[in-house]
């Protein structure tokens, strides 16, 4: 007689690998992995260590295991990204990676997804909204993002362009790209009115101001430039106007110049926590004219409608920007900023239809659905036959 078979009953797994770990995508792998292991998923994120450039963001953080493994990682030639790292992706059931023509480790994977050895997944934007679509390096990425059993997409945006390349739609999640703004909700409800004096008093206010404020890194694309001069025509015609710019970065000292000669600007620095939402409990509307991202979140979860300007430096986050509805998208002209400021301060209806807006996107744009997107595309990919 034969003996019987047994069948080994191998819990799944996935193992995601990031070039390097961000601090706001901390909370998202610890819910990713909750959301997982109820399905009896396991999940591993392998991340690398920061590389010349990339660590002067100072914006990268740690995930203790066995949910993280850091890997000491290399930039070679000053282009292509080397993570060390085999046994965590071997043992996987699927692979999720960046889809980045630097990234040695997807050559190998579309060879091993070729021969069926490994399943593979991307996660991006699907194209560089940066760069020349003509240039070599994105009529690459165009050919090797086929090289993938399923694709993650950041928004819907990037779905339709992955598609449009004859990726299969079916094949394809749309993310919705996200941060964790529970605690930033939780510090704003806990504002009170006698903080909110106390800061008014503080700057020399009386409550009667009608105040904006810029809330990011002080960098070159931010585009404080085109800020400062809508902000100047604004004051000029609403002397109630006040703006209050909160971050840091290469252009700190620019900015506190900018307010030390006009008293309706406030230049308080990096702020965080519960002393940066005291700060924007005082404000009507949130100024961002230069590269938009995440933070388009931060100012709905604050109640605030987001002004930006059309141009090709924002992230694929701009789609959550509806114009009219959450927010205004203005021409790159410091006039045409100054004035949908101005348009927002004077139309009281209007503003309050975009309140209600952000308020209704903040609760759509969440960690939660972003969570909930990723694991239904993870169980659907695991089970293609």
């Amino acid at each position: 007689m034969h003996a019987m078979k047994t069948v080994s009953h191998r819990p799944r797994s996935i193992c995601i690998i990031q070039p390097v770990l961000k601090h706001y995508r901390v909370p998202f792998f610890r819910e990713l992995d909750k959301a997982l292991a109820a399905e009896g998923i396991g999940l591993l994120v392998v991340y690398g260590t920061p590389w010349r450039g990339e660590v002067e963001r100072g914006d990268h953080a740690d995930l203790p295991g066995p949910l993280g493994m850091k890997a000491n990682s290399s930039m070679l030639l000053g282009k292509l990204l080397l993570i060390p790292v085999l046994r965590p992706w071997l043992r996987a059931d699927l692979v999720v990676v960046e889809h980045a023509n630097k990234n040695l480790l997807n050559y190998l994977l579309a060879i091993l997804r070729g021969l069926r050895l490994k399943r593979v997944a991307f996660w991006s934007h699907g194209r560089d909204r940066q760069a020349d679509s003509a240039s070599v390096g994105e009529r690459f990425k165009r050919r090797t993002l086929h090289w993938a059993d399923w694709w993650f997409a950041y928004t819907a945006e990037s779905a339709a362009y992955v598609a449009a390349q004859g990726y299969p739609k079916d094949r394809i999640t749309v993310v919705e790209n996200a941060i964790d703004t529970r605690a930033l909700r939780a510090d704003l409800d806990a504002v009170s009115e006698v903080e909110l004096q106390a800061i008014r008093t503080a700057f020399g206010w009386n409550g009667t101001e009608q105040v904006a404020v810029f809330c990011g890194s002080l960098y070159r694309n931010k585009r404080l430039d085109l800020l400062f001069e809508a902000a100047d025509r604004v004051q000029r015609e609403v002397p109630a106007f006040r703006l209050i710019v909160i971050g840091g970065g290469p252009l700190a000292e620019a900015v506190a110049e900018f307010a030390r000669h006009r008293a309706w600007v406030q230049a308080v620095g990096p702020k965080f926590g519960h002393e940066k939402s005291v700060i924007l409990k005082l404000a009507c509307m949130w100024l961002n004219p230069g590269a938009l991202g995440l933070g388009i979140l931060d100012a709905f979860c604050a109640g605030m409608p987001l002004l930006t300007t059309r141009q090709s430096t924002h992230g694929p986050e701009i789609e959550y920007l509806q114009h009219e509805v959450n927010g205004l998208l203005l021409d790159d002209a410091p006039e045409a900023y100054a004035d949908g400021m101005l348009r927002l301060l004077r139309d009281g209806d209007l503003a309050a239809r975009l309140r209600e807006g952000a308020v209704a996107s903040a609760q759509r744009y969440s960690i939660e659905t972003m969570v909930r997107n990723f694991s239904n595309g993870v169980r659907a990919c695991l089970s293609l036959s």
